[in-house]
């Protein structure tokens, strides 16, 4: 059970007049229950995070608009921390749930870029990749976690960025092999061998690891360079009790019965259902 732990929850939603904030921990008498389920992924199309709040004060249904500014928070006692943010993109009509009245919020990770105007520019042969990449995200006003490129490839050609920013960012993103994705709801561009230490985390019996991780192979394909996307060949499935630090482009030490293996943690999803509070992810060989 999670409370065997302290676990707790807290959810803010900034409304245009005020900051909303809901908490959850079974040792408080003004505990809010809180369920949620929060993928994670190196993928660059935006995850959706449902939240869905009991029993709060109805006055709070009206307040609550799309485009609102969400953050999720959860852990034990004194090691909790942000599991996203977001925007509303959808609200929802409370419902009866026996006795409990739930309200469902649906959040899209990240800032809301879908109106931003699409771009033209043309770049003259010979300009790298990330070179393009800035530019792009200059003249959209795009807030972008640049990190590294695996390719800084070379357009020997003259190139035109055209189309909405998103999409020509994901395009050279796949063109240089690199990952575009959203980390907390920050906009990361990122390869994610990379040299990045700055969240690791040792995983056994001991801090969280739940039955025994699974190994399979990613891609028949993955020795053809043209296939290959540079994420190796082999991917571990893990469970955990649900960790924070456990996200998008963790690196993560696990240790178990069968398995003794460092990986990089590519996709996953936090939830908690009211009883169970777990972390799953797929990792891949550093």
């Amino acid at each position: 059970m999670p409370y065997d732990y302290g676990f707790e929850i807290m959810v803010k939603v900034y409304t245009k007049n005020s900051t909303l904030t809901y908490q959850y921990n079974k040792n408080t008498d003004k505990s809010t229950e809180i369920h949620f389920t929060v993928p994670f992924s190196t993928e660059t199309q935006k995850q959706i995070t449902e939240i869905v709040l009991y029993n709060i004060n109805p006055g709070h249904f009206n307040s609550i608009q799309r485009g609102d500014k969400v953050e999720l928070f959860a852990g034990y006692h004194d090691d909790n921390g942000l599991l996203m943010s977001g925007t509303i993109f959808r609200t929802s009509t409370p419902t009866l749930e026996g006795a409990d009245t739930a309200y469902t919020l649906r959040v899209l990770e990240g800032p809301d870029y879908t109106t931003l105007p699409k771009l033209n520019i043309t770049f003259t042969k010979g300009t790298y990749a990330e070179t393009i990449v800035r530019e792009v995200v200059r003249r959209a006003g795009i807030s972008l976690n640049l990190m590294n490129t695996n390719i800084n490839k070379r357009y020997d050609e003259e190139y035109t960025a055209e189309g909405h920013p998103l999409e020509i960012l994901s395009q050279i993103a796949e063109d240089t092999k690199t990952s575009l994705f959203y980390l907390r709801g920050k906009l990361t561009w990122a390869f994610i061998f990379a040299g990045r230490n700055a969240e690791t985390f040792n995983l056994n019996v001991n801090t969280g690891l739940i039955g025994s991780p699974t190994v399979e192979s990613r891609d028949d394909d993955w020795q053809d360079g043209d296939d290959d996307d540079g994420l190796g060949r082999w991917s571990f499935s893990c469970e955990s009790i649900l960790n924070f630090h456990l996200t998008t482009f963790s690196r993560v030490e696990v240790r178990s019965k069968y398995l003794n293996h460092g990986m990089y943690v590519i996709n996953g999803e936090h939830s908690f259902d009211g009883e169970q509070a777990r972390t799953k992810f797929e990792g891949i060989e550093n």
